[in-house]
């Protein structure tokens, strides 16, 4: 009866998703059948291993719609991590005017210096490692053409870990280039006298030197150990798929979907709407609306690159542009302009003689991208990084940064879950322990080359199956990226391309995303998702100023690893309240006990002090996201008392377990629990029990 009824949800599922070809997949009902399903090696079972030439490379506008939205989504993440990562963090805060304690200079030469590393060693290593994912989940759809003998199969998409991106960036590399800028600071510089006044040019620029190549071997040892968790993380992926409410399973696509795909690009959109409200609505006609432009016959012309084209156009046209007249800001004398305020520029002081800010946004000016062309196309010490960045693993310096890189590693292999049921769920179930494997050995082997960009399969297979793509778009992404992240084009591109100009199809992506989350989860787990995704939008805010200026505790408390072990926690003990089941949540609460006491539960573990700056480190009162045993004994380390807010919710669900409805229970007070998919826990109705043993 039960796996009827599992057949039959199986149906209903596939009549909403479009789900087809594909056989259902039923639960394994011990630990020897969930065992031989975890095993890639017993997953393929006697089909081929080779690749299936049935299966086509190019299926027509479908896959070069799918190609479009892989290959634009990626640049996005890419653009937007790199203004984060050069613009903010390297010529934004290290090379900041007030972080004036060093020799004149040195702060700017270490930003110049993480500019170059970041273009030459970094970049391409991402190229290396995304063709790499690529080509394995191309095969690997083949292989699944192979075993399930069809061929409207559709390869997992595969790209940058943009959650993880974000966080390490802030997180890791930033407090080690802020570290690395006193460390190698050679302050006897500061004014020089005699001999030294010719000999510091050369140790201030030696040592800004090193002190971007620390950074990078920070962050690139941190990507290593982060694919690493990945890897070992792989037996997790399925067991935590049976043992978890669907909603809990899909939070993590939820809440990166709907926070970082969607709400962060629509503010970016709302700054220029002149420039990027008309290529939304194109994306809002073409992807939900299911409008096509016909070219010739049956080819149409994709739609995210008609959306792409017209922000271009709208940017290099000039509607971006904003006045770059000096007005009053109003604190201690300083000035502002419209333009600062929305284009950005270099922080100055109040002169009324200067006119502040960029006139035009990043991706539009001329200046900058001709720069970025002279500096880096077809130039530089290209994959200059390989086995260098390593060396952080054994000269040291990691002890500061192992333990939140073990926690960052948590995410990717929960985001992983997340991507194979969905894909499941759109009609193709592709191992849960194969894919993780190779997104860690993706990360590993970016990390290697020297970069310190993680890779992950990527969300958005079912929109690519519901273009109707194959194997072909994947291919040819990894092959695209390679050329472009290898040949020192994408600095150019950076500064050719608005920064919302891949803000629609990223929309696009997040909103079906987090459509399918709720499609997927049974209506009464609704207020439950809405839960979840609230640690995800409260990391959007820690980050807003990199981590540094937010205040409010509760924030800093949801936000630590992205939001994803909280959300995934808070999501789990919702669903378990509405179906009551009671037992599964004391069990999850007691679990919780420990993983709080570790720091992996609400991982933040630090003060804010007055002027909103993190109090952390050296300072005496932690780190902001670290593993370790936290007790009562400093007031700042929070973990024991989440350990306590555990242990209640534990025995307060405990204490409704003989009291529940059962059918050995028939008398209980309190209704019995919800096994079925659409049932409302006010839809029951006390009516007599029969007896297991009257049941024939």
């Amino acid at each position: 009866v039960e796996l009827n009824h599992e057949l039959l949800e199986f149906c209903d599922a596939a009549a909403v998703t479009g789900r087809s070809g594909a056989m259902p997949r039923v639960k394994p009902t011990n630990l020897k059948e969930l065992m031989v399903e975890l095993n890639p090696m017993t997953w393929q079972g006697s089909a081929s291993w080779g690749w299936n030439t049935g299966v086509s490379i190019w299926t027509g506008s479908g896959e070069m719609e799918a190609l479009c939205e892989l290959f634009f989504d990626n640049l996005a993440t890419l653009l937007g991590v790199t203004g984060s990562a050069v613009g903010h963090i390297g010529w934004g805060l290290v090379a900041a005017p007030w972080r004036n304690w060093g020799p004149p200079g040195y702060a700017q030469m270490i930003a110049a210096h993480w500019e170059k590393i970041y273009y030459e060693w970094n970049i391409p290593a991402c190229g290396i490692a995304l063709l790499f994912g690529n080509l394995w989940f191309a095969w690997l759809a083949c292989r699944l053409a192979n075993k399930e003998n069809r061929t409207d199969v559709t390869a997992q998409p595969y790209g940058m870990n943009t959650t993880v991106l974000y966080i390490t960036l802030y997180a890791m590399t930033l407090p080690a280039l802020e570290m690395a800028h006193d460390k190698f600071a050679p302050f006897q510089c500061n004014d020089p006298t005699g001999d030294l006044v010719d000999a510091c040019p050369g140790l201030i620029a030696d040592a800004a030197k090193e002190a971007a190549e620390y950074g990078w071997k920070v962050s690139v040892s941190v990507n290593f150990i982060i694919g690493l968790s990945e890897v070992l993380g792989c037996f997790l992926g399925d067991l935590l798929r049976y043992l978890l409410p669907t909603a809990a399973v899909y939070i993590p696509l939820f809440g990166v979907g709907f926070v970082w795909l969607a709400f962060s690009p629509m503010q970016a959109i709302a700054q220029e709407p002149i420039m990027c409200m008309l290529p939304l609505i194109i994306v809002l006609v073409g992807f939900f609306g299911n409008v096509r432009y016909p070219i010739y016959g049956k080819i149409t012309f994709p739609i995210a690159l008609l959306a792409i084209l017209i922000s271009t156009i709208s940017g290099w046209s000039g509607a971006c542009e904003h006045s770059q007249d000096v007005l009053p800001s109003g604190y201690d004398g300083w000035t502002t302009s419209v333009a600062l305020q929305y284009n950005g520029g270099p922080p100055v002081e109040a002169d009324p003689t200067n006119k502040l800010g960029y006139k035009t946004c990043t991706g539009t000016d001329e200046n900058k991208a001709q720069d970025a062309w002279d500096k880096y196309a077809f130039s530089g010490d290209v994959m200059g990084g390989f086995g260098k960045g390593l060396e952080g693993l054994s000269e040291g310096i990691m002890d500061d940064w192992v333990t939140g890189a073990l926690l960052f590693g948590m995410i990717g292999f929960l985001g992983t879950m997340t991507c194979v049921e969905s894909a499941e769920a759109a009609g193709d179930s592709y191992p849960m322990m194969e894919i993780m494997i190779v997104d860690g050995l993706g990360t590993i082997l970016g990390a290697v080359f020297g970069g310190f960009y993680g890779t992950t399969v990527y969300i958005g297979h079912p929109v690519h199956k519901a273009l109707g793509a194959k194997i072909g778009y994947s291919i040819f992404n990894g092959i695209i990226y390679l050329i472009l992240l290898c040949s020192g084009v994408f600095a150019w591109l950076y500064n050719v391309i608005p920064g919302c100009a891949n803000g629609a199809i990223l929309i696009f992506v997040g909103l079906f995303l987090s459509r399918q989350a709720f499609e997927l989860s049974p209506a009464r787990h609704y207020p439950a998702l809405l839960l979840g995704v609230m640690p995800f939008i409260c990391n959007m805010m820690s980050l807003e100023s990199g981590g540094n200026h937010s205040g409010n505790m509760g924030v800093l408390m949801m936000a630590p690893a992205g939001g994803v072990v909280f959300g995934m926690a808070l999501t789990a003990v919702a669903c378990y309240s509405i179906d009551r089941k009671f037992k599964e949540a004391s069990i999850l609460s007691s679990i919780l006990v420990f993983l709080s006491l570790f720091g992996v539960f609400a991982s933040h573990n630090t003060i804010i002090n007055h002027i909103g700056l993190r109090a952390g480190g050296d300072g005496g009162y932690g780190k902001v996201e670290e593993l370790g045993v936290f007790t009562a004994k400093d007031d700042w380390n929070q973990g024991w008392r989440w350990s306590v807010a555990w242990t209640m919710a534990a025995i307060y669900f405990a204490l409704h377990i003989p009291f529940q409805k059962t059918a050995e229970k028939p008398n209980g007070v309190i209704n019995p629990q919800i096994d079925k998919f659409d049932e409302d826990p006010f839809d029951y109705k006390d009516e007599p029990t029969i007896p297991v043993s009257e049941v024939k």
